[in-house]
């Protein structure tokens, strides 16, 4: 056994030697930076503002019915 047999996975000597042996290069790529603005849609084209506006109201309504119901019925 070699001397550090964590090293060789608790392998003999002949057993690791007869493996084969990769390396891997160690390139250090540059990190990629977008050119200008946002890289991402943070308003979609299809979505009015009117749209939005009335589905956060009718869903305020449901949350007003329900609550009535539960609290006064």
């Amino acid at each position: 056994m070699s001397e550090f047999p964590h090293a060789t996975a608790y392998l003999c000597d002949k057993c690791y030697n007869s493996m084969p042996h990769y390396k891997v290069s160690q390139r250090i790529k540059k990190q990629q930076k977008p050119s200008v603005g946002p890289t991402y849609d943070w308003w979609p084209e299809d979505v009015s503002l009117l749209g939005l506006l009335l589905y956060i109201l009718g869903c305020s309504l449901c949350l007003l019915i329900i609550g009535y119901y539960l609290w006064l019925k």
